[in-house]
């Protein structure tokens, strides 16, 4: 197959391709339109344009991803011309994208079962924007948006919102939007069962294809922090709205969002654990098949160790989790602060899921240690060294 393709004229490739798509068992008769759609417009412009052979990029067919998907093939660039590789480029994206994300929670939930895939569009201008898979586990939920019609491998906007402020309070000058370039993303505006207050992250960075490259045109909007407190149901309506550089109005989506995650446990112990100055209550812990998550606040001085005194001192404290047996899940995201630990934190930290669920957690308090300059000091193979507290250690029974 591969090195027929790699004979064949411009033409003889896109009849192919056009066979290929036809035989092929698609989900939705909608991708083998678009597809077909795409196909067209390459063609014609081929016809209407004259091609300078040596103008040309090279680039990695990332496009037969979807083919992929499909069962069907994957080819480089070496096996199609760089017209082709352009074109298929901007096919849909088809199947599950979280299934190469770099989060291994987010795989598994992709490769289980426990996402969506609602492939909602909305076209403005020349630009397509798409929710192509949703994952809600009752605690954290993300969601994919797939950009069409824009050659960029940037989405995400570094045009300041209007409204923005600096870290004094003073508002930051904007371009106006009919000045901005066009396709670039702007956080997304999320209400759920009447609320708009969610705290989240936005990353164009989804994950790698099967032959190593970045996903292109892709986001991912992820929701960490208080999804919980809000009592939802299992099923809701999500309302998306993404601001589109460019473009006046924005681009607006109803998702159906489902909690596919079974025998999630929440538990309130409300049980706390001191030490002289610093002590610290567990509110809220989670457990999911995709996630767990600790929910505490701490209050008073973080112990020191004799080792961090002098050019060297203690960190705030983190926390990590272990089950009955010492397995320890891993933290999703540790922050790091450059500067002396406060008296007083909030912490809704998640992490990955445990394997089946525990009899009882242990939450295992500990500090970093950092020089002058707030870098963290490292062992000889590079990894921050932790300081456990085992007196501020905390055991959790699961009470399902």
């Amino acid at each position: 197959m591969n090195n027929k393709c790699s004979e064949l004229n411009e033409e003889e490739q896109i009849l192919q391709i056009r066979r290929t798509v036809k035989q092929s068992k698609m989900p939705q008769e909608s991708y083998a339109n678009q597809i077909m759609e795409r196909l067209d417009r390459m063609e014609n412009r081929r016809r209407r344009e004259p091609v300078q052979r040596g103008s040309w990029k090279k680039k990695t067919l990332v496009s037969m991803t979807s083919a992929a998907m499909l069962g069907v093939l994957v080819m480089g660039s070496g096996f199609v011309s760089p017209v082709m590789a352009d074109a298929l480029k901007n096919v849909p994206w088809i199947g599950n994208v979280f299934e190469y994300n770099a989060d291994s929670s987010l795989k598994q939930a992709s490769t289980t079962g426990l996402t969506t895939l609602p492939n909602l569009t909305v076209t403005k201008d020349g630009v397509t924007l798409s929710i192509k898979e949703v994952m809600f586990d009752g605690t954290r939920l993300a969601f994919a948006i797939e950009r069409q019609g824009i050659d960029d491998d940037n989405m995400i906007s570094l045009y300041p919102p209007e409204g923005a402020t600096d870290e004094n309070g003073k508002l930051i000058p904007t371009t106006p939007i009919e000045l901005q370039n066009k396709g670039y993303l702007s956080i997304p505006d999320i209400e759920i069962e009447e609320h708009s207050k969610f705290f989240g992250s936005f990353t164009d960075y989804v994950g790698k294809t099967p032959d190593g490259q970045n996903i292109p045109n892709m986001a991912m909007y992820e929701i960490t922090k208080g999804l919980t407190e809000k009592n939802l149901p299992e099923s809701f309506d999500m309302t998306v709205k993404l601001n589109v550089s460019g473009i006046q109005e924005p681009f607006e989506f109803v998702v159906p969002v489902k909690n596919l995650a079974k025998d999630s446990i929440v538990l309130h112990p409300n049980q706390t654990q001191s030490n002289g100055e610093f002590s610290y209550t567990v509110s809220q812990v989670d457990l999911t098949s995709v996630t767990t998550r600790l929910v505490l606040d701490s209050e008073g001085k973080v112990p020191e160790t004799p080792e961090q005194t002098g050019d060297l001192s203690a960190t705030k404290m983190y926390y990590d989790i272990v089950d009955q047996d010492g397995n320890q899940v891993q933290q999703n995201i540790v922050g790091y602060f450059h500067s002396s630990p406060g008296t007083k934190y909030h912490e809704d930290e998640t992490y990955k899921p445990f394997g089946k669920t525990p009899k009882s957690i242990t939450i295992k308090p500990y500090t970093l240690t950092v020089k002058k300059d707030w870098s963290v000091v490292s062992n000889h193979e590079g990894q921050s060294i932790k300081t456990y507290h085992k007196d501020l250690e905390m055991t959790i029974p699961i009470v399902q």
